[in-house]
């Protein structure tokens, strides 16, 4: 592998490896997820199968390399007019701030690489679904645990409440469900995961869930979701907490905001780059997400 930081960042590194998928981890949890499909295809099963790319190390089969050639890959040019980014927005101003753009263009290239490789695996398992004649009754999540900034806010990694760091990817499958194939826009948050299966299980909670079931929405993806979902995250002792509406992000730093506070308008700045949260105009906003906020976290 080759560190793209000449050990800067000591996780920053990639490679085109020689060999096949199967000679991966995550090849492997692929195999051996199709091997569970196939002994248990006649019987009640639950499988968690989890991915480790594109996490770094950026390690995936060279020929997922060559989907990206260097010259392909474009970079991110942000507003030059955008708002100075706060002091915690982001983990580190240092980290990431001495790349090249070579180095940034690998960064990318090998990120990309992962998910394809990714990709496939997925593909793989799809395809035995198929095969075994499964999608008529099973039900499948596919989500990522976290987002990820490839440049945007100036960020190569997660660990944000910026919505490139706290959006995630989620499909589901649900058999007979009315909303099957259709996009939505709805609100929702992980923690209504759980809910949801248990929902269409016909299973009772052991205990009252923060979440809440996505099945009127899987049946009617038209339906607006949750009013808000929440985000947090730390830096160092200092906490973030985010709530995301259908317009809105509201960021507070540190106890009460006192540490900074954002607000951005999602329908006029998706890319999060102008922060509002000192303009009068949108004093009346402020006060009604902050509210809001504090019932996400009501003992913090």
């Amino acid at each position: 592998g080759r560190n793209l930081t000449e050990d800067r960042i000591g996780w920053c590194t990639w490679k085109a490896a020689e060999g096949e998928d199967i000679d991966q981890p995550d090849g492997q949890n692929a195999v051996e997820a199709i091997r569970i499909l196939e002994e248990k295809k006649d019987q009640p099963f639950f499988i968690g199968l989890g991915f480790h790319k594109p996490h770094d190390p950026f390690i995936a089969p060279k020929k997922y390399f060559d989907l990206y050639p260097k010259e392909s890959i474009k970079l991110v040019v942000e507003p030059a007019d955008r708002s100075p980014r706060g002091q915690y927005s982001i983990p580190s101003e240092s980290d990431f701030a001495s790349f090249t753009d070579l180095e940034r263009i690998e960064f990318k290239r090998a990120y990309h690489a992962c998910l394809s490789f990714t990709d496939a695996q997925i593909g793989k398992v799809f395809e035995t679904m198929d095969r075994l004649e499964l999608w008529d009754k099973t039900i499948v999540l596919l989500l990522g645990d976290n987002g990820y900034h490839l440049g945007q806010q100036d960020w190569w990694n997660k660990v944000t409440v910026y919505e490139n760091g706290a959006r995630v990817p989620l499909m589901i499958w649900v058999p007979g469900a009315k909303g099957m194939g259709q996009q939505t826009s709805a609100l929702t948050e992980l923690l209504d995961l759980y809910p949801t299966l248990l929902d269409y299980a016909d299973l009772k909670a052991p205990h009252k869930l923060s979440g809440d079931s996505l099945r009127p929405v899987l049946e009617n993806p038209a339906l607006p979701g949750k009013k808000a979902a929440y985000t947090q995250v730390t830096r160092g002792k200092v906490m973030g907490r985010s709530v995301r509406t259908a317009r809105w992000r509201y960021t507070e730093w540190g106890p009460d905001g006192e540490l900074g506070i954002e607000l951005y308008d999602h329908e006029k700045d998706s890319g999060e780059y102008y922060n509002l949260s000192s303009n009068p105009e949108y004093k009346a906003t402020v006060k009604t997400l902050k509210k809001q906020l504090k019932q996400g976290f009501p003992n913090q």
